[in-house]
């Protein structure tokens, strides 16, 4: 097929190459050291990284040898990503693998209500220390009870309050430092991203088209401001505070420490059937996308996993649902248990069903 294509040599050597790596990633079955897998993937794409580098400066050169030697570090395994199957309901067996105890250090990133509150308070019966973030000046009246429940502002075995806009790099940032130089605090086993937002104006113009009732139009400005919370939000989380995770002491070396983050099912693209929902349905399949880059460069240090909370009644859904809060937490929390460095990265829901992307 190459040669009936009659492609350039360098594109030949890439497209060989590049099947190689792939055949050769498909094929292990053990840890493969980073070291190996840098040096296979020297030897077999040598011609092609010689053409790239042949056409930069010494400088850039030099900085690409560094990064190639910095990366050679503890073997790693990278499971292979699970996903539901179109028009198939797949529910997966979810053992204890890494429980939640009180060897755990859990962040939960809004904490205040609804279901980020209900991680806090189920987080803490099983015996964890839980920061939880707050946006405002003053800590909300639930999460406040919790707190004077737990015996105060030391971290191990207690709930602590942190404040944090996760619009906000600066207020991001100045969390994780906070919490890094807190007295007691060594390092974060769990990081539960809860926080998340639904703007109004969700329709193309305006119109009820479809399943759909009247709402008003999405504007550039929902459609930022929804991405920057349910999006880049996230992500800028994972770079402050992944720094800051860590195994708890005396657990099994499989047992990584995990991020969570909470998407809807609205933002598989197969689901979408009904339309409309622009601004919240495209930054959650966003948000997905990102989870997944982080699985693949977080490998070998944490374990990532994306949860569908389901239609819960909550303020954001005006008190609509299907489920209450502590069904779908506990469920999740099933999810987060199971997950260790042998389980792939996966969309699950509350009831242990994996969706499809």
């Amino acid at each position: 097929l190459i040669q009936r294509a009659r492609l350039l040599p360098t594109m030949r050597v890439a497209i060989v190459a590049t099947t190689s790596l792939l055949l050769l990633r498909r094929n292990a079955q053990a840890l493969v050291p980073r070291s190996a897998f840098l040096n296979s993937l020297r030897n077999t794409t040598g011609a092609r990284r010689g053409i790239m580098l042949s056409s930069s400066s010494p400088e850039k050169k030099a900085k690409t040898s560094s990064i190639v030697a910095n990366a050679v570090a503890e073997p790693f395994v990278l499971p292979q990503a699970r996903t539901g199957t179109p028009g198939v309901k797949e529910v997966e067996d979810q053992p204890v693998r890494n429980p939640i105890s009180s060897s755990s250090s859990v962040l939960v990133v809004g904490g205040t209500r609804g279901i980020g509150l209900e991680f806090v308070r189920q987080c803490a019966a099983k015996g964890a220390s839980v920061v939880a973030t707050h946006r405002g000046e003053e800590v909300p009246d639930g999460l406040a009870d919790l707190i004077e429940k737990s015996g105060g502002d030391e971290l191990k075995g207690k709930v602590i309050g942190l404040r944090m806009d996760v619009s906000d790099e600066t207020s991001i940032k100045s969390a994780a430092d906070e919490l890094r130089n807190k007295e007691g605090f060594q390092s974060l086993t769990h990081v539960i991203h809860s926080a998340g937002a639904y703007l109004k104006g969700t329709s193309f113009d305006g119109k009820a088209r479809g399943p759909r009732d009247v709402t008003p139009p999405v504007t550039k400005e929902i459609m930022m401001n929804t991405f920057l919370i349910n999006t880049v939000g996230p992500l800028m989380v994972a770079q402050s505070f992944v720094p800051l995770m860590g195994q708890a002491e005396g657990v099994d070396k499989k047992n990584l420490p995990i991020l969570a983050f909470l998407t809807s099912k609205v933002g598989s693209v197969y689901d979408n059937g009904s339309g409309g929902t622009y601004a919240y349905r495209a930054s959650k399949s966003a948000l997905n996308n990102v989870c997944k880059s982080l699985s693949v460069d977080l490998a070998g240090e944490c374990s990532v996993v994306l949860l569908h909370p389901g239609y819960v009644r909550t303020d954001m859904t005006g008190g609509n649902g299907l489920i209450d809060v502590d069904e779908s937490v506990s469920g999740m929390i099933g999810a987060i248990e199971s997950t260790d460095a042998t389980v792939g990265f996966r969309w699950v829901d509350y009831k242990a069903e994996l969706i499809p992307w």
